[in-house]
């Protein structure tokens, strides 16, 4: 499956627990080669389930580097074979994915599938209930308002103390950078918040869709595009709700927030500009505006936070 996020990220789950420790002992692990010593490791080290899912996520984030090879040049994955029986289908099936599994532990590579179907291998393993969810993800302007027609990302849900929470070990494990994959752990999509998910993440399943809130497909690809940036911030965007910014000519670009910080350092870039400039910022009563002025030209347009972006539009000028 072809997706890549390139945001550098900042955590802010909202699970309680510590993990410190758990970490700690990870990086201690080394490099297995198959998904049933890694599961024994763990088994063996730790009682809690929240803490053996968090083992499993760790080390796959740690070891498996993502496959840039394969996202420019994904391969056809097909697969034909005859059953008998739903039973001998469904183990057909899971061979399939096993393969998977075992490629991606013996060259420590992969896409989104890989980092799916393993953690969900480790799972099974160890006895917790867990499932690969298949959607579709956005990372650039270029997407906003573009429908896929098909999925384009895989990632995990796993059950503890009967609460299902939400897990992409892809995205957690790192980023692209000047066409070299740079590892770096974010914490955040270890148990993304479930009510910011359908910022970043929308699933192929209504199932899952409904767990989570009402969105539609459609409302999904037109919204911005949120960085994690924004998502670690307590801010929310008030006004446009959609990404696609339709100006008249006498018309200037404003963006509409509640609880964003006015100590925050804002600028922005439209595409084809050299340099970052400055809104002019008005604050009243917790709610903050941002005003623009008017490019005059279809472009992109990204607001910066702190150095770092954070929301993506795209500006059609009339």
């Amino acid at each position: 499956m072809k997706q890549l996020f390139f945001f550098l990220l900042i955590s802010t789950a909202n699970f309680s627990q510590d993990f410190e420790k758990v970490d700690a002992k990870v990086l201690q692990y080394q490099r297995f080669s198959e998904v049933d010593d890694l599961a024994n490791k763990i088994e063996s080290d730790f009682t809690k389930d929240i803490d053996k899912v968090r083992a499993a996520f760790f080390w796959l984030t740690k070891n498996i580097r993502y496959n840039l090879k394969e996202y420019y040049n994904p391969r056809q994955r097909k697969y034909r074979f005859r059953y008998a029986s739903e039973e001998e289908k469904v183990l057909k099936l899971q061979a399939i994915k096993d393969e998977l599994v075992n490629t991606a532990f013996r060259t420590k590579m992969g896409v989104c599938e890989e980092y799916a179907q393993s953690f969900k291998k480790i799972c099974d393993l160890l006895k917790i209930e867990s499932q690969v969810i298949k959607g579709n993800v956005r990372s650039n302007s270029n997407e906003i308002g573009k429908i896929e027609s098909s999925t384009n990302h895989a990632w995990n849900a796993v059950k503890i103390n009967d609460d299902w929470i939400i897990l992409d070990a892809t995205w957690a494990a790192g980023y692209e950078y000047n066409g070299k994959w740079i590892r770096e752990f974010n914490n955040y999509f270890f148990n993304m918040p479930k009510d910011k998910i359908f910022k970043t993440h929308f699933p192929e399943d209504n199932l899952w869709v409904l767990r989570f809130g009402r969105m539609s497909i459609q409302e999904f690809y037109n919204q911005p595009i949120y960085s994690q940036t924004f998502l670690s911030l307590q801010a929310e965007l008030i006004a446009p709700k959609t990404g696609i910014i339709n100006l008249k000519s006498s018309e200037s670009i404003t963006l509409k927030f509640k609880n964003l910080d006015t100590n925050a350092l804002i600028f922005y870039t439209l595409k084809g500009n050299k340099f970052a400039l400055k809104p002019v910022i008005k604050s009243e009563n917790g709610i903050t505006t941002l005003s623009i002025k008017n490019p005059n030209r279809n472009t992109d347009l990204v607001l910066f936070i702190n150095k770092e972006d954070a929301l993506h539009f795209k500006v059609k000028a009339r």
